[in-house]
């Protein structure tokens, strides 16, 4: 095996592996928007990836990821707010007002 075979192949394993973190913060962070809307009498509705991005957080070098969090307060209104987590760990929560039931 040739060096350039193996930086090819640590590459391609690196590359699936990142792909494979992005997943699992993906489903950590379904979880936790589920959780949070029920914690706070919500109608869960749905969560999109705005962007990702590797970043330094508290002196930690993982993946920022920032997410569309739609919800409804009565179930007939949409509000959209922002979640942003980094790693497996939601660092901020923007949700504007909604009306209470």
């Amino acid at each position: 095996m040739t060096l350039g075979s193996l930086v090819i192949l640590l590459s391609i394993c690196w590359i699936a592996f990142q792909y494979w973190r992005l997943r699992g913060i993906a489903e950590f962070s379904i979880r936790y928007a589920n959780q949070y809307c029920e914690q706070n009498n919500l109608q869960f509705l749905s969560l999109a990836r705005r962007s990702t991005r590797i970043s330094a957080y508290r002196g930690k070098l993982d993946w920022k990821v920032v997410y569309q969090l739609e919800f409804s307060s009565s179930g007939s209104d949409a509000y959209i707010g922002t979640m942003t987590s980094f790693g497996n760990k939601v660092i901020e929560m923007n949700l504007p007002a909604y009306k209470i039931n």
